[in-house]
């Protein structure tokens, strides 16, 4: 939760506890050290394994809407029921890019393909599926980022004991390369954050205002990197910030 924020923005800090975490990404990852409290689902030929849904419910999902699903329900499953998160850049780009060309050809946008593309439909297939009945929020990335979900989660821990954070991202269509950096992996991370204090790991981020452009983030998030790799410390550039983070609390 929010532990102080200076009246015009000049700095910022958040703390969380982080009860359990979850990671799957298309490409495989080699166990290697990680931050506890968490794990990596198996890479399954590069689609995430939702098996513990129907088979009609699976088949209507998209590459990235599973990717969520199955880290959003590994979460809930640790830590039961909670309000949730749901941050993307770019959400479903694969379908809303084809869309446009659609439209651009003169062609009629299916009702079902619009339904899937627009920023909340994942977050609110997740809470489905899930069987939740908590508020979720559906973020897209601003000037602050992946930290922007950070924010929004501090500010739900002041009315909940835990909040669910899923992050998630695709690979985005070839037109788009030239002008956005972006993953090259479809990849999901959950995190169950609480608010701080107690015995588990200790997330703290620190926003320093900055002057200058944000650095490219081509493929994982740094953060994302840090919690698969087990790198406790760290920063990263936006538009007009940095942000550092640290891990406490690990033996």
């Amino acid at each position: 939760m929010t532990e102080s924020l200076a009246e015009f923005g000049i700095e910022s800090r958040l703390a969380f506890t982080v009860k359990h975490w979850c990671f799957w990404q298309s490409a495989h990852h080699p166990q290697t050290k990680v931050w506890p409290n968490g794990e990596i689902l198996p890479h399954n030929q590069g689609k995430a394994d939702v098996g513990f849904l129907p088979a009609m419910q699976r088949r209507r999902l998209s590459p990235l809407a599973r990717a969520a699903c199955a880290v959003a329900w590994r979460c809930r499953g640790e830590n039961g029921d909670m309000p949730s998160v749901f941050f993307s850049n770019h959400g479903e780009s694969q379908y809303y890019f084809e869309m446009l060309e659609e439209l651009a050809e003169g062609e009629h946008v299916s009702p079902s393909r619009f339904s899937q593309c627009v920023h909340n439909a994942i977050a609110g297939l997740a809470s489905f599926h899930g069987s939740s009945f908590l508020p979720y929020v559906a973020l897209a990335g601003g000037t602050e980022g992946l930290f922007s979900a950070f924010l929004e989660v501090g500010g739900m821990l002041l009315d909940a004991p835990q909040v669910l954070l899923v992050c998630y991202e695709q690979p985005l269509p070839d037109a788009y390369l030239p002008y956005l950096p972006g993953s090259q992996t479809t990849w999901a991370l959950a995190m169950t954050l609480a608010r701080s204090g107690g015995v588990e790991p200790q997330l703290h981020l620190t926003r320093e205002p900055a002057n200058g452009p944000a650095l490219a983030e081509n493929g994982l998030p740094k953060l994302v990197q840090a919690v698969i790799s087990g790198q406790q410390s760290g920063y990263c550039r936006q538009d007009r910030a940095i942000w550092h983070w640290r891990l406490d609390g690990v033996s």
